[in-house]
Protein backbone atom coordinates (compact mmCIF):
# COMPACT_ATOMS: atom_id res chain seq x y z
CA UNK A 1 0.00 0.00 0.00
CA UNK A 2 1.51 3.42 -1.17
CA UNK A 3 0.16 6.33 1.47
CA UNK A 4 -0.33 9.66 0.37
CA UNK A 5 -0.07 12.74 2.49
CA UNK A 6 -0.21 11.53 6.15
CA UNK A 7 -2.49 12.19 8.62
CA UNK A 8 -2.03 13.24 12.21
CA UNK A 9 -3.01 9.87 13.80
CA UNK A 10 -0.21 8.26 16.61
CA UNK A 11 -1.97 4.91 15.29
CA UNK A 12 1.61 2.20 15.39
CA UNK A 13 0.11 -1.52 15.53
CA UNK A 14 -2.65 -4.07 15.71
CA UNK A 15 -1.92 -5.88 18.91
CA UNK A 16 -4.00 -8.90 19.86
CA UNK A 17 -5.95 -8.21 23.30
CA UNK A 18 -5.43 -12.02 24.55
CA UNK A 19 -1.75 -12.63 23.76
CA UNK A 20 -0.38 -9.47 22.95
CA UNK A 21 1.20 -10.54 19.55
CA UNK A 22 1.71 -7.38 17.68
CA UNK A 23 1.44 -6.99 14.18
CA UNK A 24 2.15 -4.00 11.73
CA UNK A 25 -0.51 -1.53 11.57
CA UNK A 26 -1.14 -1.98 7.38
CA UNK A 27 -1.44 -5.90 7.79
CA UNK A 28 -4.55 -7.27 6.49
CA UNK A 29 -5.10 -9.30 9.27
CA UNK A 30 -8.77 -9.61 11.71
CA UNK A 31 -7.66 -12.11 14.06
CA UNK A 32 -4.18 -12.70 16.21
CA UNK A 33 -1.87 -15.45 13.91
CA UNK A 34 -1.64 -16.96 16.97
CA UNK A 35 -3.87 -17.47 19.14
CA UNK A 36 -7.11 -16.49 16.84
CA UNK A 37 -8.36 -13.71 19.45
CA UNK A 38 -9.42 -10.09 17.84
CA UNK A 39 -7.15 -7.40 17.19
CA UNK A 40 -7.18 -3.85 19.13
CA UNK A 41 -4.96 -0.84 17.46
CA UNK A 42 -2.40 0.45 19.81
CA UNK A 43 -1.45 4.04 19.51
CA UNK A 44 1.82 5.98 20.34
CA UNK A 45 0.36 8.27 23.44
CA UNK A 46 3.10 10.24 24.10
CA UNK A 47 3.07 11.31 20.32
CA UNK A 48 -0.65 12.17 20.47
CA UNK A 49 -0.30 14.17 23.83
CA UNK A 50 2.20 16.16 21.35
CA UNK A 51 -0.18 16.50 18.29
CA UNK A 52 -3.04 17.38 20.33
CA UNK A 53 -1.42 20.42 22.13
CA UNK A 54 -0.11 21.31 18.60
CA UNK A 55 -3.44 22.44 17.25
CA UNK A 56 -6.25 24.06 19.25
CA UNK A 57 -9.57 22.97 18.95
CA UNK A 58 -11.11 25.78 18.00
CA UNK A 59 -9.03 24.91 14.58
CA UNK A 60 -10.51 21.07 14.33
CA UNK A 61 -13.06 19.97 12.57
CA UNK A 62 -16.50 19.17 13.48
CA UNK A 63 -16.74 15.65 12.69
CA UNK A 64 -15.84 12.25 13.17
CA UNK A 65 -12.07 13.35 12.69
CA UNK A 66 -11.78 15.93 15.24
CA UNK A 67 -9.32 13.74 17.17
CA UNK A 68 -7.45 12.21 14.36
CA UNK A 69 -4.63 11.63 16.68
CA UNK A 70 -6.65 8.77 17.92
CA UNK A 71 -8.11 6.90 15.14
CA UNK A 72 -6.29 4.66 12.97
CA UNK A 73 -6.80 6.08 9.42
CA UNK A 74 -3.11 7.48 8.12
CA UNK A 75 -4.09 7.94 4.85
CA UNK A 76 -5.38 11.20 4.17
CA UNK A 77 -7.16 10.57 0.67
CA UNK A 78 -9.14 7.81 2.38
CA UNK A 79 -9.88 10.25 5.53
CA UNK A 80 -10.82 12.87 2.65
CA UNK A 81 -13.59 10.73 0.98
CA UNK A 82 -15.70 9.20 3.82
CA UNK A 83 -16.97 10.72 7.42
CA UNK A 84 -16.68 14.44 6.95
CA UNK A 85 -20.17 15.00 7.94
CA UNK A 86 -20.34 11.97 10.58
CA UNK A 87 -19.56 12.75 14.26
CA UNK A 88 -20.33 15.86 16.49
CA UNK A 89 -24.18 14.95 17.67
CA UNK A 90 -25.90 16.82 20.19
CA UNK A 91 -25.39 16.27 23.87
CA UNK A 92 -28.84 17.15 25.26
CA UNK A 93 -29.61 18.25 29.10
CA UNK A 94 -32.81 16.05 29.10
CA UNK A 95 -34.43 17.94 32.39
CA UNK A 96 -38.11 17.06 31.70
CA UNK A 97 -37.79 13.04 31.02
CA UNK A 98 -34.67 13.99 34.04
CA UNK A 99 -37.27 15.08 36.59
CA UNK A 100 -39.80 12.12 36.07
CA UNK A 101 -37.01 9.65 36.72
CA UNK A 102 -35.08 11.67 39.14
CA UNK A 103 -31.91 12.15 37.62
CA UNK A 104 -31.53 15.86 37.52
CA UNK A 105 -28.54 15.90 35.50
CA UNK A 106 -29.56 13.59 33.03
CA UNK A 107 -27.85 14.17 29.06
CA UNK A 108 -28.60 12.01 26.03
CA UNK A 109 -26.24 11.53 23.47
CA UNK A 110 -28.38 11.74 20.20
CA UNK A 111 -27.18 9.86 17.75
CA UNK A 112 -30.16 9.21 16.14
CA UNK A 113 -29.75 12.40 14.43
CA UNK A 114 -26.37 11.16 13.15
CA UNK A 115 -25.46 11.71 9.64
CA UNK A 116 -26.01 10.48 7.08
CA UNK A 117 -28.20 7.45 8.46
CA UNK A 118 -29.30 8.46 11.49
CA UNK A 119 -27.30 6.09 13.94
CA UNK A 120 -24.15 5.43 15.71
CA UNK A 121 -23.44 3.26 13.43
CA UNK A 122 -21.90 6.44 11.07
CA UNK A 123 -18.97 6.47 13.11
CA UNK A 124 -17.79 2.72 12.82
CA UNK A 125 -18.29 2.14 9.12
CA UNK A 126 -16.76 5.70 8.91
CA UNK A 127 -13.92 3.93 9.86
CA UNK A 128 -14.79 0.70 8.04
CA UNK A 129 -14.50 2.22 4.93
CA UNK A 130 -11.58 4.71 4.86
CA UNK A 131 -9.65 1.19 6.01
CA UNK A 132 -11.33 -0.05 2.96
CA UNK A 133 -10.02 3.32 0.82
CA UNK A 134 -6.35 2.43 2.55
CA UNK A 135 -6.59 -0.68 0.97
CA UNK A 136 -7.35 0.23 -2.48
CA UNK A 137 -10.48 -1.92 -2.00
CA UNK A 138 -13.69 -1.13 -4.43
CA UNK A 139 -16.33 -3.55 -2.81
CA UNK A 140 -17.95 -3.95 0.99
CA UNK A 141 -20.11 -6.08 2.48
CA UNK A 142 -21.43 -6.51 6.04
CA UNK A 143 -23.89 -8.51 7.97
CA UNK A 144 -26.51 -6.38 9.91
CA UNK A 145 -29.62 -6.21 11.82
CA UNK A 146 -30.38 -2.86 10.98
CA UNK A 147 -28.31 0.00 11.52
CA UNK A 148 -25.01 -1.01 10.00
CA UNK A 149 -26.60 -1.82 6.78
CA UNK A 150 -27.62 1.73 6.06
CA UNK A 151 -25.10 3.64 6.94
CA UNK A 152 -22.59 0.49 5.20
CA UNK A 153 -25.18 1.81 1.66
CA UNK A 154 -25.02 5.21 2.56
CA UNK A 155 -21.30 5.73 3.30
CA UNK A 156 -19.99 3.43 0.85
CA UNK A 157 -22.01 5.31 -2.02
CA UNK A 158 -20.33 8.89 -1.15
CA UNK A 159 -16.91 6.79 -1.06
CA UNK A 160 -17.80 5.70 -4.62
CA UNK A 161 -17.56 1.87 -2.84
CA UNK A 162 -20.26 -0.73 -4.25
CA UNK A 163 -21.80 -2.36 -1.11
CA UNK A 164 -23.32 -5.50 0.01
CA UNK A 165 -25.68 -5.97 2.94
CA UNK A 166 -26.49 -9.26 4.24
CA UNK A 167 -29.67 -9.18 6.71
CA UNK A 168 -30.99 -12.15 8.55
CA UNK A 169 -34.71 -13.37 8.45
CA UNK A 170 -35.98 -10.75 11.07
CA UNK A 171 -34.85 -7.83 9.26
CA UNK A 172 -36.34 -4.26 9.81
CA UNK A 173 -38.27 -3.84 5.84
CA UNK A 174 -37.71 -0.01 6.09
CA UNK A 175 -34.02 -0.27 6.96
CA UNK A 176 -33.56 -2.83 4.22
CA UNK A 177 -35.43 -0.54 1.43
CA UNK A 178 -33.48 2.24 2.87
CA UNK A 179 -30.52 0.09 1.50
CA UNK A 180 -31.88 -0.35 -1.59
CA UNK A 181 -32.55 3.43 -2.49
CA UNK A 182 -29.23 4.42 -1.43
CA UNK A 183 -28.06 1.69 -3.86
CA UNK A 184 -26.83 -1.58 -1.93
CA UNK A 185 -27.40 -4.79 -2.86
CA UNK A 186 -29.59 -6.46 -0.57
CA UNK A 187 -29.66 -10.05 0.33
CA UNK A 188 -31.55 -11.75 3.31
CA UNK A 189 -30.56 -15.32 4.85
CA UNK A 190 -32.28 -17.78 6.49
CA UNK A 191 -31.49 -17.69 9.95
CA UNK A 192 -30.78 -15.58 13.06
CA UNK A 193 -27.95 -12.93 13.40
CA UNK A 194 -25.24 -15.21 14.49
CA UNK A 195 -26.05 -17.82 12.25
CA UNK A 196 -25.80 -14.85 8.97
CA UNK A 197 -22.66 -13.61 10.66
CA UNK A 198 -21.02 -17.27 10.78
CA UNK A 199 -21.65 -17.01 6.86
CA UNK A 200 -20.58 -13.91 6.20
CA UNK A 201 -17.10 -14.85 7.83
CA UNK A 202 -17.12 -18.10 5.48
CA UNK A 203 -17.95 -15.70 2.57
CA UNK A 204 -15.13 -13.10 3.26
CA UNK A 205 -12.72 -16.43 3.04
CA UNK A 206 -13.96 -17.66 -0.07
CA UNK A 207 -14.52 -13.99 -1.96
CA UNK A 208 -11.98 -11.95 -0.84
CA UNK A 209 -14.53 -9.36 -0.12
CA UNK A 210 -13.97 -6.74 2.73
CA UNK A 211 -16.47 -6.94 5.49
CA UNK A 212 -17.04 -3.91 7.41
CA UNK A 213 -17.92 -5.83 10.97
CA UNK A 214 -15.58 -8.55 9.85
CA UNK A 215 -12.40 -8.13 8.59
CA UNK A 216 -12.32 -4.35 9.11
CA UNK A 217 -13.47 -4.65 13.11
CA UNK A 218 -9.99 -3.86 14.37
CA UNK A 219 -10.62 -0.35 12.48
CA UNK A 220 -14.07 -0.65 12.74
CA UNK A 221 -14.84 -0.67 16.05
CA UNK A 222 -12.66 2.27 16.74
CA UNK A 223 -15.21 4.76 15.70
CA UNK A 224 -17.07 3.99 18.65
CA UNK A 225 -14.58 5.57 20.84
CA UNK A 226 -15.84 9.17 19.21
CA UNK A 227 -18.88 9.10 21.71
CA UNK A 228 -16.50 9.67 24.62
CA UNK A 229 -14.24 12.06 23.08
CA UNK A 230 -17.54 13.98 21.99
CA UNK A 231 -19.26 13.73 25.55
CA UNK A 232 -16.10 14.56 27.82
CA UNK A 233 -15.86 17.88 25.43
CA UNK A 234 -19.67 18.79 25.19
CA UNK A 235 -19.38 18.76 29.32
CA UNK A 236 -16.52 21.20 29.42
CA UNK A 237 -14.11 18.45 29.50
CA UNK A 238 -15.12 16.66 32.63
CA UNK A 239 -16.21 13.10 32.26
CA UNK A 240 -19.86 12.31 33.16
CA UNK A 241 -20.03 9.86 36.25
CA UNK A 242 -21.84 7.61 34.46
CA UNK A 243 -22.89 6.41 31.15
CA UNK A 244 -25.80 3.78 30.05
CA UNK A 245 -25.71 2.34 26.74
CA UNK A 246 -26.98 -0.25 24.72
CA UNK A 247 -25.31 -3.14 23.91
CA UNK A 248 -25.75 -5.76 21.34
CA UNK A 249 -22.04 -6.86 19.78
CA UNK A 250 -21.03 -4.90 22.59
CA UNK A 251 -18.71 -2.44 20.50
CA UNK A 252 -19.92 0.77 21.55
CA UNK A 253 -19.77 0.95 25.51
CA UNK A 254 -16.53 -1.10 25.61
CA UNK A 255 -14.87 1.38 23.10
CA UNK A 256 -16.47 3.97 25.58
CA UNK A 257 -14.57 2.67 28.11
CA UNK A 258 -11.20 2.45 25.58
CA UNK A 259 -12.10 6.34 24.85
CA UNK A 260 -12.65 7.54 28.47
CA UNK A 261 -9.40 5.60 29.41
CA UNK A 262 -6.93 7.18 26.04
CA UNK A 263 -8.18 10.59 27.28
CA UNK A 264 -6.82 10.45 30.56
CA UNK A 265 -3.64 9.48 28.73
CA UNK A 266 -3.75 12.08 27.07
CA UNK A 267 -4.12 14.82 29.56
CA UNK A 268 -7.68 16.20 28.37
CA UNK A 269 -9.72 14.76 30.70
CA UNK A 270 -10.06 12.86 34.33
CA UNK A 271 -11.91 10.06 33.17
CA UNK A 272 -11.52 6.72 35.91
CA UNK A 273 -13.97 7.30 38.14
CA UNK A 274 -16.76 7.10 35.19
CA UNK A 275 -19.10 4.23 35.55
CA UNK A 276 -20.48 2.48 32.35
CA UNK A 277 -23.43 0.48 32.46
CA UNK A 278 -25.40 -1.67 29.66
CA UNK A 279 -29.06 -1.64 28.77
CA UNK A 280 -30.63 -4.73 26.74
CA UNK A 281 -33.79 -6.50 25.72
CA UNK A 282 -35.19 -8.99 28.23
CA UNK A 283 -35.49 -11.42 25.14
CA UNK A 284 -31.36 -10.88 23.99
CA UNK A 285 -29.27 -10.22 26.77
CA UNK A 286 -26.58 -12.20 27.29
CA UNK A 287 -24.18 -9.26 28.51
CA UNK A 288 -26.55 -7.89 30.74
CA UNK A 289 -26.97 -11.65 32.58
CA UNK A 290 -23.11 -12.40 32.77
CA UNK A 291 -22.56 -8.89 34.73
CA UNK A 292 -25.89 -9.52 36.66
CA UNK A 293 -25.21 -12.54 38.20
CA UNK A 294 -21.58 -11.49 38.71
CA UNK A 295 -20.19 -14.41 36.42
CA UNK A 296 -18.61 -13.04 34.30
CA UNK A 297 -19.50 -15.41 31.34
CA UNK A 298 -21.47 -14.82 28.19
CA UNK A 299 -23.93 -17.51 27.46
CA UNK A 300 -25.00 -17.13 24.20
CA UNK A 301 -28.99 -16.59 23.45
CA UNK A 302 -31.14 -16.89 20.94
CA UNK A 303 -32.70 -13.78 20.28
CA UNK A 304 -36.42 -13.13 20.74
CA UNK A 305 -37.31 -9.21 21.30
CA UNK A 306 -38.44 -6.17 18.94
CA UNK A 307 -35.31 -4.31 19.53
CA UNK A 308 -34.00 -5.86 16.33
CA UNK A 309 -30.95 -4.20 16.49
CA UNK A 310 -30.00 -5.63 19.67
CA UNK A 311 -30.52 -9.13 19.16
CA UNK A 312 -26.97 -10.78 19.01
CA UNK A 313 -27.09 -13.75 20.58
CA UNK A 314 -23.41 -14.21 20.81
CA UNK A 315 -21.81 -10.76 21.41
CA UNK A 316 -18.80 -10.60 19.87
CA UNK A 317 -17.25 -8.08 22.17
CA UNK A 318 -19.39 -9.36 24.84
CA UNK A 319 -16.84 -10.29 27.23
CA UNK A 320 -14.53 -6.33 26.95
CA UNK A 321 -18.54 -5.15 27.94
CA UNK A 322 -18.43 -7.24 30.76
CA UNK A 323 -14.42 -6.73 32.04
CA UNK A 324 -15.37 -2.89 31.46
CA UNK A 325 -18.55 -2.49 33.28
CA UNK A 326 -17.17 -4.19 36.34
CA UNK A 327 -13.71 -2.50 36.18
CA UNK A 328 -15.54 1.01 36.35
CA UNK A 329 -18.05 -0.56 38.94
CA UNK A 330 -21.00 -0.41 36.83
CA UNK A 331 -24.13 -2.36 36.23
CA UNK A 332 -26.62 -3.77 33.73
CA UNK A 333 -30.41 -4.08 33.10
CA UNK A 334 -32.55 -5.29 31.11
CA UNK A 335 -36.24 -4.11 29.84
CA UNK A 336 -39.39 -6.45 28.61
CA UNK A 337 -40.22 -4.82 24.99
CA UNK A 338 -43.32 -3.15 26.40
CA UNK A 339 -41.04 -1.55 28.95
CA UNK A 340 -39.05 -0.51 25.97
CA UNK A 341 -42.31 1.16 23.46
CA UNK A 342 -43.54 2.85 26.80
CA UNK A 343 -39.89 4.42 27.20
CA UNK A 344 -39.69 5.55 23.52
CA UNK A 345 -43.42 6.95 24.15
CA UNK A 346 -41.91 8.25 27.24
CA UNK A 347 -38.60 10.07 25.74
CA UNK A 348 -41.21 11.09 22.70
CA UNK A 349 -43.62 12.88 25.05
CA UNK A 350 -40.90 14.81 27.27
CA UNK A 351 -38.15 15.32 25.19
CA UNK A 352 -39.54 15.20 22.10
CA UNK A 353 -37.14 12.47 20.17
CA UNK A 354 -38.71 10.11 18.34
CA UNK A 355 -35.94 6.76 18.96
CA UNK A 356 -35.98 3.38 18.27
CA UNK A 357 -36.44 0.42 20.23
CA UNK A 358 -32.54 0.60 20.93
CA UNK A 359 -32.67 3.65 22.15
CA UNK A 360 -35.92 2.75 24.00
CA UNK A 361 -33.93 0.13 25.90
CA UNK A 362 -31.59 2.75 27.01
CA UNK A 363 -33.92 4.72 28.06
CA UNK A 364 -36.20 2.00 30.07
CA UNK A 365 -32.96 0.39 31.31
CA UNK A 366 -32.18 4.41 32.84
CA UNK A 367 -35.10 4.20 34.97
CA UNK A 368 -34.41 0.88 36.25
CA UNK A 369 -31.20 1.56 37.58
CA UNK A 370 -32.35 4.96 39.27
CA UNK A 371 -35.35 3.26 40.75
CA UNK A 372 -32.68 0.43 41.88
CA UNK A 373 -29.99 3.11 43.51
CA UNK A 374 -27.23 2.45 40.55
CA UNK A 375 -27.91 6.14 39.36
CA UNK A 376 -27.33 8.47 42.34
CA UNK A 377 -29.73 11.67 41.79
CA UNK A 378 -26.58 13.66 41.86
CA UNK A 379 -25.17 12.26 39.28
CA UNK A 380 -24.22 13.52 35.78
CA UNK A 381 -25.65 10.49 33.93
CA UNK A 382 -25.28 10.48 29.88
CA UNK A 383 -27.85 8.12 27.91
CA UNK A 384 -26.52 7.45 24.73
CA UNK A 385 -29.61 7.12 22.24
CA UNK A 386 -27.80 5.10 19.05
CA UNK A 387 -30.99 5.51 16.71
CA UNK A 388 -33.75 7.18 14.93
CA UNK A 389 -37.35 6.17 15.76
CA UNK A 390 -38.34 7.83 12.12
CA UNK A 391 -36.38 4.39 10.98
CA UNK A 392 -38.69 1.74 12.63
CA UNK A 393 -42.03 3.30 13.00
CA UNK A 394 -43.59 -0.10 11.45
CA UNK A 395 -42.10 -2.06 14.41
CA UNK A 396 -44.09 0.15 16.93
CA UNK A 397 -47.31 -1.32 18.63
CA UNK A 398 -50.04 -0.26 16.39
CA UNK A 399 -52.17 2.28 18.59
CA UNK A 400 -55.82 3.07 17.95
CA UNK A 401 -56.41 5.16 14.66
CA UNK A 402 -57.84 8.87 15.71
CA UNK A 403 -61.59 8.78 15.70
CA UNK A 404 -62.90 10.83 12.44
CA UNK A 405 -64.89 13.95 13.50
CA UNK A 406 -66.99 16.43 11.87
CA UNK A 407 -65.64 19.91 10.61
CA UNK A 408 -68.13 21.25 13.57
CA UNK A 409 -67.36 23.05 16.35
CA UNK A 410 -69.53 20.93 19.09
CA UNK A 411 -67.92 17.59 17.93
CA UNK A 412 -64.66 18.75 17.97
CA UNK A 413 -65.22 20.19 21.12
CA UNK A 414 -66.17 17.34 22.87
CA UNK A 415 -63.22 15.29 21.42
CA UNK A 416 -61.06 18.30 23.20
CA UNK A 417 -62.79 17.60 26.31
CA UNK A 418 -62.11 13.97 26.50
CA UNK A 419 -58.33 14.38 25.87
CA UNK A 420 -58.33 17.25 28.49
CA UNK A 421 -60.15 14.87 31.27
CA UNK A 422 -58.18 11.31 30.15
CA UNK A 423 -54.91 12.95 28.85
CA UNK A 424 -53.81 13.14 25.22
CA UNK A 425 -52.76 9.42 25.17
CA UNK A 426 -55.84 8.44 26.13
CA UNK A 427 -58.18 5.65 23.75
CA UNK A 428 -61.53 6.75 22.99
CA UNK A 429 -64.22 4.53 24.18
Amino acid sequence: MTLAEPTRSCATELVCRDCGRRLPLLDTTFKCLGCGQGLDIDYDYELARARLGELPTAERPLNIWRFEELLPIVDARAKARVGMNSGRTPLIHADRLGAELGLPKLYLKDDSTARPSLSYKDRVVSMAIARLLELGKGEIGCVSTGNVGTAVASLASKAGVTAYVFYPSNLERGKARACRALGAAVIQLDGNYDEANRACRELALVSGMQFANITLRPFYAEGAKTVAYEVVEQLGWRSPDHFVIPAAGGTLSSRVHKGLAELEKVGLAETAETKISVAQPEGCGPIAGAILDGSGEIEPQAPHTAAHSLAIGAPGDGALVVDAVMLRGGSAATASDGEIFEAIDLLGATEGLLTEPAGGTTIAATMKLAAEGKLDPDDTVVAVISGNGYKTLDEHPDKPWPEMVTCEVESMGEMLAHFREHGVGAALT
